[in-house]
């Protein structure tokens, strides 16, 4: 046994690609202006109470989004720069990528390669996700 206890890289994997496939919703989440949020509005018709607070969790959604979209950029710092490029065509950019366009943008990777190298980057993308929130010990 090593310094650092021995890490399962397929739930590490799966921690870090669930968050980066929601990426695109956490992006759009993130960009809703806080303005757009309407004051509700009085139309003279009885309503039975309702005791959930819709704005607040509005609020809390666009916060939680922001802070996430903020973690995953400083963790995309700290990749390898094959790393950072395949993990950003496969799940950053508009349109996601398929094997074959990335292995295109990347001259000298075969598809084949581009899993092994998506892999490895995920695994470095959930080392490097603040806090270790994406690492899973044996």
């Amino acid at each position: 046994m090593g310094l650092l206890p021995e890490i399962d890289e397929r739930a590490s994997r799966e921690l870090a690609r669930e968050l980066l496939s929601n990426y695109r919703r956490y992006s759009r989440m993130a960009g809703v202006k806080l303005t757009d949020i309407k004051s509700p509005t009085i139309d003279g018709m009885p309503k039975s109470p309702s005791y959930d607070n819709r704005i607040e969790d509005k609020i809390v959604n666009h916060i939680d989004a922001e802070q996430i979209i903020h973690n995953v950029q400083q963790a995309m710092q700290f990749l390898d720069k094959t790393s950072y490029w395949v993990i950003y065509y496969s799940y950053l950019c508009e349109p996601q990528l398929s094997y074959y366009d990335i292995s295109q943008k990347l001259v000298g990777y075969s598809e084949e390669s581009i899993d092994y190298l998506k892999r490895k980057g995920l695994i470095e993308f959930a080392e490097a996700y603040p806090n270790g929130k994406l690492i899973v010990y044996k």
